[in-house]
């Protein structure tokens, strides 16, 4: 018999530094004996469909990042959640990991403590547990501080060749995922022009080229595939001792130039300036991107990955609701068919 029954996603969309962050609440079924990860490499194949209908037009925009809630594998969090972006599945994310705090407590799917206070919620990624501290005031979240996955320098002081433009310098930085980092001033880039057309094909042509030299295995996580974020790096000011104060941009392949610097970008830059030692526990970055939004991380201690010596972070930013949404498609939707989403229908066969 044909399905009769819609697909009913439910989703809280959340800003932070003016980028819209989408907390799907319900409407994907979930197999609880497969892993959050495993969850995560399900949708990348057969189900991305799902991450095509939310950042795609006529729902979305390629700027536009998901946060698929999820249950969890930790026993000590709380919440799971599983994240879509233009360039795929990130295992970690400050940003995201910001708007799904802020979504799940102004919900009320998680209560809220105080009404003026602090908490913490336990959550976990794809990459694992991640600490999110969420600040309230008159009831209404106004920041939350996370602290996620280690970042590490797992290749230092690499080039690329770039016809007509020559030798590319770069670090590559595991932060969430592999950002490839990149001194905008050595290449005649300006802050207001980063978003633009030329920038972008550029941003697009590193990344294609530092692709093709694929970096290591992640010590923890394997193979986590190739890298798909750049990091446009303006010069760095001391304000006061260990006070760093910067602009960044990140760039996500193909085409995305995010209005927050983002939390794994800004966490990136701390790694990677521990590793030329300029930075020690201590050491916070305030990380500016173009767009004028602020970001501030600072590091809580050093660590090892594996042959690598890494930190740990927190990051802080501003989330705030935009609103809250149900969207409801028939079985004979054109999107639907369109983006291989039978499988999110009630009478489907798919459970991720």
């Amino acid at each position: 018999m044909p399905a009769t029954d819609p697909v009913a996603l439910e989703w809280m969309d959340v800003a932070v530094g003016s980028d819209i962050h989408r907390v799907v609440f319900a409407g994907v079924p979930t197999d609880p004996t497969h892993s959050v990860r495993e969850r995560m490499e399900w949708l990348s194949g057969p189900g991305d469909g799902l991450r095509q209908l939310l950042i795609e037009p006529p729902y979305g925009a390629p700027t536009f990042c998901v946060d698929l809630l999820t249950p969890p594998d930790d026993r000590r969090a709380e919440a799971a959640f599983i994240i879509m972006e233009v360039m795929g599945y990130p295992f970690f994310s400050g940003s995201n990991t910001m708007a799904t705090a802020c979504a799940l407590i102004e919900s009320g799917r998680l209560p809220g403590t105080e009404p003026d206070g602090r908490q913490c919620l336990r959550l976990e990624a794809p990459g694992g547990r991640v600490d999110a501290h969420v600040e309230r005031r008159g009831g209404q979240v106004v920041k939350v501080t996370v602290e996620g996955d280690e970042a590490f320098v797992q290749r230092a002081d690499a080039r690329v060749e770039l016809p007509s433009v020559g030798p590319v310098a770069y670090d590559l930085v595991w932060s969430g995922g592999h950002y490839v980092m990149v001194n905008a001033e050595s290449l005649g880039l300006r802050p207001a022009d980063a978003g633009g057309t030329e920038a972008l094909a550029l941003a697009a042509r590193i990344i294609e080229a530092v692709q093709a030299d694929r970096p290591p295995l992640h010590p923890r996580l394997g193979d986590v595939g190739a890298p798909r974020f750049l990091h446009w790096m303006w010069p760095e000011t001391e304000t006061s001792p260990d006070c760093l104060q910067a602009t960044g941009a990140t760039y996500g392949h193909p085409g995305v130039l995010w209005s927050c610097p983002t939390g794994t970008g800004t966490v990136a830059r701390l790694a990677r300036r521990m590793h030329r030692g300029g930075a020690g526990v201590g050491t916070s970055l305030h990380n500016t991107s173009p767009a004028g939004t602020t970001f501030e991380g600072r590091v809580i201690e050093q660590s090892q990955v594996g042959d690598y010596a890494g930190i740990r972070t927190q990051v802080s930013g501003a989330p705030r609701v935009v609103g809250q949404c149900t969207l409801t498609l028939p079985p004979g939707s054109p999107m639907i068919a369109e983006r291989g989403l039978e499988w999110l229908l009630p009478s489907g066969s798919g459970l991720i």
